[in-house]
């Protein structure tokens, strides 16, 4: 299996409009059908809300099972939120149409703990063409060729960066406990426009606004339709160099992934998580106790028979 589900925003009317977001949602479109995706949805601005990218995101995990392939592209504004406990510290976002930056959000850690739901050896490719979007799914690995800083092009973007509002702090929210055979690091990849400190651009090429990121995600791909995630990454961290742009593509997963064929299935069998549970804990030493029981009435027993 295939599936995928695209959400692209442009916030049309509002005082952080963008441009190039629904069409970054329907060139990704193009590419998936033409990637062998039978099971496309599209999720575009006023229907972008926190509940309908929630329950399209339960929609594309639902059923997987080792060997699928699911994609997940979201093209609009990206941004950071303060910890509560750690004003320092931030929590990355993405903002669907009805933000409000208190109930109504979709944190890292929303979608760390929705694609920690798919079993291990289901190929997650998520795709966060918006601000802040490196670190995305809290991953342990992160690769990039970024080699120098770069001059910002202002001429011919704006940044995918939606400011909260003054005061708003976020709620330190517990991540769910994650399932024995499931585990976001051994299964999903993150292709993130930027990193978690960056904001990306809304660009025109061509004519045609767009996402620098997903402009530079097609334009390698169509230059090598076997590419691997690794020279992906490379590609794209090139087109940003060459192009002037300050974001930095970034890469998360575990490495033992970047080799493997963009949106293809894996090459080879993702061992399951080895997780220890309390009630893991617990049974040892009931089965210790019933042990030591048998053995004490064995030992009574043979007492028993050679007194006799």
């Amino acid at each position: 299996m295939k599936r995928a589900l695209l959400v692209g925003i442009n916030y049309v009317g509002t005082d952080h409009e963008l441009h190039g977001c629904i069409n970054d949602s329907n060139n990704m479109k193009a590419l998936l059908t033409g990637r062998g995706f039978t099971d496309v949805k599209q999720i575009l601005e006023a229907d972008a809300t926190t509940a309908g990218i929630t329950a399209g995101l339960q929609w594309l995990i639902s059923g997987t099972t080792p060997g699928d392939v699911i994609a997940f592209h979201y093209s609009g504004h990206g941004s950071q939120m303060p910890r509560a406990s750690a004003p320092t510290t931030f929590e990355e976002i993405i903002c669907p149409i009805d933000l409000n930056w208190m109930d109504k959000i979709i944190t890292d850690t929303t979608l760390r703990d929705i694609f920690n739901k798919v079993p291990n050896g289901v190929n997650t490719t998520v795709i966060l063409d918006c601000c802040h979007s490196g670190t995305m799914l809290e991953q342990t690995q992160h690769f990039d060729t970024a080699t120098k800083d770069l001059t910002p092009d202002v001429e011919t973007k704006s940044d995918r960066f939606l400011p909260p509002p003054a005061g708003v702090v976020s709620q330190d929210l517990v991540h769910a406990t994650w399932s024995t055979s499931k585990d976001v690091n051994a299964t999903a990849l993150l292709i993130a426009g930027c990193h978690s400190d960056q904001t990306s651009a809304d660009t025109t090429i061509n004519g045609q606004p767009c996402g620098a990121a997903t402009a530079s995600l097609l334009q390698a791909v169509a230059a090598n339709s076997a590419i691997s995630y690794k020279e992906l990454i490379t590609s794209m961290d090139k087109f940003m160099l060459d192009n002037k742009y300050t974001q930095v593509p970034e890469l998360d997963g575990d490495s033992s992934l970047y080799d493997q064929k963009f949106l293809e299935p894996f090459s080879f069998v993702i061992p399951p998580s080895v997780l220890i549970t309390p009630d893991a804990v617990a049974m040892p030493q009931n089965n210790s106790k019933s042990l030591l029981i048998v053995l004490a009435v064995v030992v009574v027993a043979l007492l028993i028979f050679f007194l006799h």
